[in-house]
């Protein structure tokens, strides 16, 4: 097998999903991921330290994501919470098949349950801090990005396990229209134009 073929991180990911819902997480191996992408072990560890980052490996990148989508709003706040799980929904968007897989298979174990947990709490850790410096109200911006953190969860939830689902980014619009939040408020500018996002999670 090649050391250096084009592709190996994605045909990794791939290959661990198929056999996280095959055999279930914990018999497998990485070397049994690595077999199954047609790829060495080597180059599954120049990709990923474990097996669980094949699951979580793109989470800097997504917070990233959220953070730079943030900061680059000039609208208030609540807009700029908006605009970044848009960002975050177009991301996801066209990669559904394979966020499915993936929720199924962190929803059967209780570790990696957890560990999504603390990843979704390191995403609003980081827009607190920024929404703090931006407001200078600590309780404010800490309400405000605990509601909407909590408002994507709910519409994460129904676009993994509903049938048919409308895109994510409408199930986050009607979670925020259920609980009377506006969405977009008028405060310190437009509605803001749409975000795009990029690969794997």
């Amino acid at each position: 097998m090649s050391r250096w073929q084009p592709g190996s991180r994605a045909r990794l990911q791939t290959a661990a999903l198929d056999l996280f819902l095959e055999g279930g997480y914990s018999a497998t191996t990485t070397a049994a991921i690595a077999e199954r992408a047609g790829v060495t072990d080597r180059t599954f560890y120049r990709h990923f330290k474990d097996k669980s980052e094949v699951l979580f490996g793109d989470e800097a990148r997504l917070e990233q994501l959220l953070v730079a989508t943030f900061d680059a709003s000039a609208d208030s706040t609540a807009n700029a919470l908006r605009t970044s799980l848009r960002a975050l929904a177009q991301d996801f968007q066209p990669r559904r098949a394979d966020i499915l897989r993936r929720a199924i298979v962190i929803e059967s174990v209780p570790d990696l349950a957890e560990r999504e947990l603390l990843k979704l709490r390191s995403w609003s850790h980081a827009l607190t801090r920024l929404a703090v410096t931006r407001d200078g109200d600590d309780l404010a911006a800490r309400a405000q990005v605990e509601v909407a953190m909590a408002l994507f969860r709910a519409a994460f939830r129904s676009w993994t396990h509903d049938d048919d689902p409308p895109s994510l980014d409408e199930l986050i619009a009607h979670a925020y229209t259920a609980v009377g939040h506006p969405g977009f408020s008028t405060r310190r500018g437009s509605t803001p134009s749409a975000s795009t996002g990029s690969p794997w999670q």
